[in-house]
């Protein structure tokens, strides 16, 4: 009867466990978002947790795990073939201990959602009505499961960075070009300058070729004058001889 009673009380607790994948409180937006149970009685009972990471890609999800999982965990992921599981064998988690992991994630919209799961069951059996229940609900669940939260903020924390520093190199890279352009336009506005600063000074030299034009104009038409009338005279010599 008490086995039965403590299995009542079990369910009736389990029966408020949120849905997977739920966010259960407000968080500010520079938070993790979407751990999944955040309850310790709840986290005791599951083998699974996971984060909704919003707006970020799936393969920057993979390929900075890939890295938390070394340098953090000091566990190195692999894929295996035979089972199609990816894995973190031997993964050290802070105030736990070492472990295996499996890992999966999965692109929902804009978010991924992003799982581990321990590949070890602890588990107290009770008979009741006939049937075997299993239930995860010992000490070291408990404190497994609340060092693999810390894990899913951290490496929460660690994508975010990641999308940020990747965001900078490319404000950068926008920067970097926008930068070019202006140089571009400064060295065309000067070259312009340049340009105007040639043409004043040809018109200012085709202005001063004029007014010798017209000087040279006016001399050489008193001189044309000067030679008709020496014509003439020259005309009137030979026709007197």
């Amino acid at each position: 009867m008490k086995n039965i009673a403590l299995f009542c009380a079990i369910c009736s607790v389990v029966s408020f466990i949120p849905m997977q994948g739920q966010d259960t409180m407000t968080r500010p937006s520079f938070t993790p978002k979407g751990i999944d149970i955040p309850e310790d009685y709840d986290i005791a009972q599951t083998n699974t947790l996971r984060v909704s990471l919003p707006n970020v890609d799936e393969k920057l999800v993979k390929r900075v795990w890939s890295s938390f999982a070394r340098t953090q965990l000091r566990s190195k992921v692999r894929y295996d073939r035979k089972t199609k599981q990816h894995l973190a064998d031997q993964a050290q988690i802070k105030s736990y201990g070492e472990t295996n992991l499996e890992y999966a994630s999965r692109q929902s919209g804009k978010d991924v959602n992003f799982e581990i799961s321990f590949r070890e069951n602890n588990y107290v059996e009770m008979e009741v009505g006939g049937f075997s229940q299993q239930r995860s609900i010992n000490a070291t669940n408990l404190q497994r499961n609340r060092a693999a939260r810390g894990v899913l903020e951290d490496f929460a924390r660690e994508v975010r960075r990641e999308q940020t520093r990747l965001e900078l190199v490319n404000e950068e890279k926008n920067m970097k070009k926008m930068e070019s352009q202006l140089r571009t336009l400064k060295n065309a506005n000067t070259r312009y300058h340049q340009e105007i600063k040639q043409a004043e000074e040809r018109i200012a030299k085709a202005k001063s070729n004029i007014s010798q034009n017209e000087k040279d104009q006016v001399d050489t038409q008193k001189k044309l004058q000067d030679q008709q009338k020496m014509v003439e005279m020259v005309k009137r010599k030979m026709s007197s001889i």
